[in-house]
């Protein structure tokens, strides 16, 4: 039986995990969860290569993978046996048959994260895994939105990005495709969100989180659109606040050109 190839959209929350990556001493990851449940449906063992490698407590909305087997079991019939294997926050969205020479990280063009801001006065429970409370009011002022914009903006295009990374060595040079604030629904328990959405074809440790401190923190006044402009150009990472917290980041969606 040739060998196929197969793309996996995956949806995971990411909290009880130590990252995308498989670790050693079993550590738990998402990816050694699925190559287990793949490996027990298909009776071989299956390694799987990710689009982005998120870190420990991140979650996906549309993760990508690829993988290899043997086996002649169809798509659907995959897809079955990985509902029963897999633990239940993790969840696979879609599988297809694609071209054996296809590679979820080195075919991706793009891939599109989300990170979330709940401002409101009292933090929310139900909110509280998926999204970095913000105390007070949108609707009070609680943020600057247009400051936030103003700040965003100064990322996008090719930047050395070593002041908003927490990456040791290696090239820091990326480029960023788009950046944008938006207010999404309400909260279950009350507050607004605040989406911070960024696009590239590839980030630094850490970089998309400490974006989103350097912008929230323009948004509450402390760190001005001319500060931002100068540690970017500075690779200066002390001029720059600390990463949020990783909980309040999703990968929501990894695109292909074909």
């Amino acid at each position: 039986m040739p060998r196929r190839n197969y793309l996996l959209e995956i949806a995971y929350d990411g909290t009880d995990y130590e990252g995308w990556q498989r670790l050693p001493h079993e550590k738990p990851s998402i990816q050694a969860a699925l190559e287990k449940a793949l490996s027990s449906a298909l009776g071989e063992p299956i390694e799987v290569t990710g689009a982005s490698r998120t870190d420990r407590g991140v979650h996906a909305e549309a993760q990508a993978a690829s993988f290899h087997t043997r086996s002649p079991k169809p798509p659907l019939s995959i897809l079955g046996a990985l509902d029963r294997e897999l633990p239940p926050d993790i969840v696979i969205q879609t599988i297809r048959e694609v071209d054996p020479r296809f590679h979820a990280r080195f075919r991706a063009k793009s891939k599109l994260y989300r990170y979330r801001l709940h401002v409101a006065e009292r933090p929310d429970p139900f909110a509280r895994r998926y999204s970095f409370h913000v105390h007070g009011r949108l609707e009070g002022g609680a943020l600057d939105l247009a400051a936030m914009r103003v700040a965003a903006a100064a990322f996008v295009g090719d930047h050395d990005f070593a002041a908003f990374t927490n990456a040791k060595e290696g090239d820091t040079k990326r480029s960023l495709d788009a950046l944008r604030v938006e207010t999404g629904p309400h909260g279950p328990a009350g507050g607004a969100f605040v989406d911070l959405y960024f696009e590239a074809k590839s980030f630094l440790y850490n970089q998309v989180r400490i974006m989103a401190g350097a912008i929230l923190a323009a948004g509450q006044g402390s760190f001005r659109a001319e500060t931002m402009a100068r540690a970017l150009a500075s690779g200066d990472r002390s001029l720059v606040p600390g990463a949020l917290g990783a909980w309040g980041l999703c990968l929501v969606k990894v695109r292909y050109s074909d």
